[in-house]
C-alpha cells in the first residue's frame, strides 16, 4: 500500500464543489479544508506508488476549479 497526502489550490468559488469531487475519488481516502498557503489536503489510499500519477491527474487535476497540486508521498520511519 502507498499513502500519498496531496494539497491542492482551488479556486474559492469552486472550493466545496471541488471538495466534494475529489472526496468522491476512488483513490482517496480522506479530504479536508485547511488554512495555509493551500486549501485541500486529500490522503491517498493506493495499491502501489505507480499509481500515483494517473490518480491525481485523472481524479484530482480533472476536478472543476482545481488550480493546482503538489504531492508527498508518505514513507514509513
Amino acid at each position: 500500500m502507498t499513502d500519498a497526502y496531496v494539497h491542492v489550490i482551488v479556486e474559492t468559488s469552486a472550493l466545496s464543489r471541488a471538495a466534494e469531487a475529489i472526496g468522491e475519488s476512488d483513490a482517496v481516502e480522506q479530504v479536508h479544508m485547511v488554512t495555509g498557503d493551500h486549501d485541500l489536503v486529500a490522503r491517498l489510499d493506493l495499491d502501489s506508488k505507480d499509481d500515483i500519477a494517473s490518480a491525481v491527474t485523472e481524479e484530482i487535476h480533472s476536478v472543476t476549479g482545481v488550480v493546482e497540486t503538489v504531492t508527498h508521498v508518505a514513507f514509513e520511519p
